[in-house]
């Protein structure tokens, strides 16, 4: 599924485009601090934040889990909230998946790395130490806050 936002363009400089994974939504939702800052820019059109079918469907069943206490009727709400700040764009296919499946240990993890090398986002980020060493625009939450600052 696609949101709306996708299509929009931003007058003047290019919006940085930043691919978010499942921790750092679901940290933005639960937590004050860096990560629900990012969320409210993305919010805003500050920046451009996008994610994948796959992740969403990651950040479903996290708040699903008991320790989060939502109610299920209200996890459509959040998931609507996220379509609001994200661009959620079509998993990736199987064909580059394979293609990066040998970059990684983690092979959870090579979702989120095709999804952002194939919609080209500026940055990728989330906390996990082998896509931080391994992936050239991979960053924590901090240095997209940082970049965002910087290119405002």
């Amino acid at each position: 599924m696609r949101s709306s936002r996708e299509s929009e363009r931003s007058f003047g400089k290019k919006r940085l485009s930043i691919f978010v994974d499942a921790n750092t939504i679901v940290s933005a939702l639960f937590f004050e601090g860096n990560e629900a800052l990012l969320l409210k820019l993305g919010a805003t059109g500050a920046c451009r934040l996008v994610t994948s079918e796959y992740v969403l469907r990651e950040v479903a069943n996290v708040l699903r889990a008991r320790e989060f206490r939502i109610n299920h009727d209200e996890i459509p709400k959040v998931l609507q909230f996220i379509h609001r700040a994200v661009v959620v764009r079509d998993d990736v296919s199987e064909e580059d998946l394979k293609e990066r499946y040998a970059r990684l240990g983690d092979k959870k993890d090579v979702p989120v790395l095709a999804a952002f090398e194939k919609f080209k986002c500026d940055l990728l980020v989330m906390g996990d130490k082998e896509l931080l060493t391994k992936v050239k625009g991979a960053g924590t939450t901090k240095r997209a806050l940082e970049t965002i600052l910087r290119e405002t």
